[in-house]
């Protein structure tokens, strides 16, 4: 690492209890850190690619109005989440939407759009179960498979119930 930046850290969050374990381990490394650091949360809106035939992009066009709209509220959600660490440590919030899957879009981003070094890329990960299990088609694979840096996967999952009543 040059010791003349922060060291950094990409954190993929979502309003998933394996997205806040991955938010709540970030948070507690960066509380450890002897270091000056970068935290960024990212948050990626996958949205279904448009085709030549207008027929189905009327359908995908009301598809990903609804993933926009889910995404606003998860995204609501996530930064109610995140505001419990923010006498502990600063972050940066980012959210970037496309056409694509999750994995692609954020390694391209990491890639393309930061304009910095990552030296660490924090995930969460799911149980694997059925088909998943046997094609490996986690966000996390993929991620691993395509970024250069260290990729920590938490495969702990934050307690939602934790939260209830706090709002």
């Amino acid at each position: 690492m040059d010791a003349s930046r922060p060291y950094t850290l990409v954190v993929r969050v979502d309003g998933t209890p394996e997205g806040y374990a991955a938010a709540e381990y970030a948070c507690s490394l960066c509380v450890k850190l002897k270091v000056s650091y970068r935290l960024i949360f990212l948050y990626v809106v996958a949205l279904y690619r448009r085709t030549a035939l207008n027929l189905i992009n009327r359908q995908t066009d009301q598809l990903n109005a609804d993933i926009r709209e889910d995404a606003e509220n998860s995204m609501v959600k996530c930064k109610q989440f995140l505001s419990r660490f923010e006498s502990l440590v600063t972050y940066e919030w980012i959210s970037i939407k496309d056409e694509g899957n999750i994995g692609p879009i954020m390694v391209q981003f990491i890639h393309d759009g930061l304009n910095t070094p990552v030296d660490l890329v924090v995930v969460g990960r799911t149980a694997s179960t059925g088909i998943k299990k046997i094609v490996g088609s986690h966000v996390s694979d993929y991620i691993i498979a395509h970024l250069k840096c260290p990729v920590m996967v938490v495969k702990n999952e934050y307690d939602l119930s934790d939260d209830e009543g706090r709002h």
